[in-house]
């Protein structure tokens, strides 16, 4: 959550922002299309996204009108900052970044994953596509030890040095 601070009828309201789960949804639910991509947002798109990011004062979204840029910019650097000290290793394994993320494909991911939409679905978005990525990656089953040609040529070598070490026909 961020707070902002702005000056409005002679006094300071504080505003609280979440980039979660539901706020992107709420913003492509008007807009009806991928809010998470390399596409450039208008002011207006992005003024939008902000009012739906504001938790508090629920009650005038307009306030968002009166942050100033440098807040603006302190809010697009909230969404775009990792709330996570959580990785997951790069093996070879589909990176979320590989297809267009919606709010609907994030539901999809959390519903397929078994986690709970509460209390998830109000987290910062970096928090919640790392958990989806470490759920997905923790499923995964263990890569199996592959029998080859090799391994058994080096088991039978092993066993002829021991057989002779040791002085026995096995």
């Amino acid at each position: 959550m961020l707070e902002l601070t702005v000056h409005h009828f002679d006094q300071d309201v504080v505003l609280r922002f979440e980039h979660s789960l539901l706020s992107l949804s709420k913003w492509e639910s008007k807009y009806k299309k991928a809010f998470m991509t390399k596409v450039q947002k208008s002011n207006s798109e992005l003024l939008d996204y902000f009012q739906m990011m504001l938790l508090s004062p629920e009650d005038d979204p307009d306030l968002v009108l009166l942050l100033s840029t440098e807040q603006m910019d302190e809010l697009v650097e909230y969404m775009n900052t990792p709330q996570t000290a959580s990785s997951v290793p790069e093996d070879g394994q589909r990176k979320i970044d590989d297809e267009t993320v919606t709010s609907e494909l994030m539901y999809f991911w959390l519903t397929a994953l078994r986690i709970p939409f509460q209390p998830t679905e109000t987290w910062h978005l970096s928090r919640l596509t790392m958990l989806v990525q470490i759920t997905g990656y923790k499923q995964q089953p263990e890569k199996k030890k592959r029998f080859t040609r090799r391994t058994a040529q080096s088991w039978v070598q092993e066993n002829e040095r021991r057989k002779k070490m040791l002085g026995t026909s096995g």
